[in-house]
């Protein structure tokens, strides 16, 4: 009787050290191969920001590999480029209470993080899955780029065009001379063929021949997404006469994307309806230089809508739905959170012990080209021009400054909570359950649900 193989059943992950990993979908599960692709090593509670997505070993672009000193550890040498930004800045985080780092500013902190200097102090955050070890960056490893990516496939089908099967024969010169001759005939022939490259308006690529390159106009758009140094300059770059403010993401250039839940974003063409004098860091929400992502805001955000499955989210207002990117600026317009549900998109979430909602508005509504709101009390009209774009406020917007006494009445008597001339120290305490001074109610008295708004395109809630 033979004996069948038995299938190799998958791995979740569990160690030694009796580490677990979340459960995978059977799609994740069928695609992961454990000859051929890894499993991210994201030690956060939080998991993989990819649904555990498998990590091709022989082309890990946009991955880190990192190291564990228990040297039976099996949980997997490299991470997702954004799940190494969340665990990074959660390591910086726990490296601003320690001792010397104190004194070290954000630059500095990141720079040691790594080296001797700092990890001496940091690697208590760096726990591994195993539970034995503590993980590490490999700061001697080199991370493949895309066009690496590009040229090993490129040699694949130069390989598989040249191993084409030859007519080989012994004493006869005359068919030798005729096969050669063919080959050369088809060779010509092929060399004339033409195949259209990205639409109609593109142009043709040769068989060959390197394709054509687009030339591009100096706007956001452009810039924002930059041709390779080695490729042909634009025509308009550097032209005279051409204003200069939106130059401002020239330096901002953002590569190919991930391919994870959220996307990459590639240009900031949506932000050229802003006045000029909003395209700065100060009203857009930008990436530090040097630290990508690496704080708490951006992995909460992440972290909560990778929860859902989701990475898009809508507008309370208009309902828009917005595209949520991996990197700063976040979306087309701002987070916030709020005690009270506004609308159906607001996620449910847990900050500090109390229960919020994560909410957004749009651009087009914060600066009043989509939606205008005014007070149902006073007729006063909400602005939200002012509130920086891309990023997110741990205090609902539309209560932060009250226009009228009636915004500080109490939510079950109506009594005032606080006299009008009176102001809290913060944008946030408005937000906060405060006590009736009448009835004693403890609420969240000042945040007010939006149909004490009214919409000027008289659209209802």
């Amino acid at each position: 009787m033979v004996k069948m193989p038995q299938r190799q059943r998958h791995n979740t992950g569990g160690g030694a050290g009796g580490a677990e990993l979340p459960l995978l979908d059977p799609g994740v599960i069928e695609a992961h191969n454990s000859v051929t692709t890894s499993r991210c090593s994201m030690p956060l509670a939080c998991g993989c920001l990819r649904g555990y997505e498998p990590i091709n070993l022989e082309s890990p672009t946009g991955c880190v590999r990192v190291q564990c000193n228990n040297e039976q550890c099996t949980m997997g040498t490299l991470m997702h480029g954004e799940c190494f930004a969340a665990w990074e800045a959660h390591v910086l985080a726990f490296l601003r209470s320690c001792g010397r780092a104190r004194s070290w500013s954000e630059k500095q902190r990141l720079q040691n993080l790594w080296t001797k200097r700092g990890y001496d102090l940091a690697y208590r955050a760096c726990s591994c899955l195993c539970n034995r070890g503590h993980l590490r960056k490999d700061l001697d490893w080199t991370p493949p780029t895309e066009s690496d990516d590009e040229n090993k496939t490129k040699k694949k089908k130069k390989n598989r065009q040249n191993q084409k099967p030859s007519l080989v024969t012994v004493g006869s010169g005359t068919l030798n001379g005729n096969t050669t001759a063919t080959n050369n005939a088809n060779n010509s022939n092929s060399s004339t063929t033409t195949i259209p490259v990205g639409g109609t308006l593109s142009g043709t690529l040769t068989l060959g021949q390197q394709p054509c390159q687009r030339h591009r106009a100096n706007s956001i758009s452009s810039t924002g997404s930059s041709p390779p140094s080695d490729g042909p300059s634009s025509p308009f770059h550097g032209a005279p006469g051409k204003r200069r403010s939106r130059d401002f993401f020239s330096d901002r250039s953002r590569h190919g994307s991930g391919g994870g839940l959220f996307a990459r974003r590639l240009d900031f063409s949506s932000f050229n309806a802003l006045p000029r004098n909003k395209i700065n860091s100060y009203h857009i929400k930008m990436e530090d230089d040097g630290l990508h992502g690496n704080d708490d805001t951006r992995c909460f955000i992440l972290s909560t809508l990778a929860g859902q499955r989701s990475s898009r989210t809508a507008c309370v207002l208009c309902h828009q739905a917005l595209l949520v990117f991996d990197r700063y600026p976040l979306l087309d317009g701002t987070f916030f959170l709020t005690p009270i549900q506004h609308a159906k998109s607001a996620i449910p979430v847990r900050v500090e012990g109390r229960q919020q909602y994560l909410a957004a508005v749009c651009m087009g509504c914060l600066e009043g080209w989509s939606v205008n709101l005014r007070c149902a009390f006073c007729n006063a009209r909400w602005d939200g021009s002012a509130l920086i774009l891309g990023t997110m406020y741990s205090f609902d917007i539309f209560a932060a400054m009250p226009c009228c006494e009636s915004r500080l009445k109490c939510s079950k008597c109506e009594a005032i909570v606080i006299p009008p001339d009176q102001r809290l120290s913060f944008f946030s305490d408005y937000s906060r359950t405060h006590a009736c001074p009448s009835c004693g109610h403890v609420d969240h008295h000042f945040v007010k649900p939006l149909s004490s708004f009214v919409r000027e395109d008289k659209h209802s809630w």
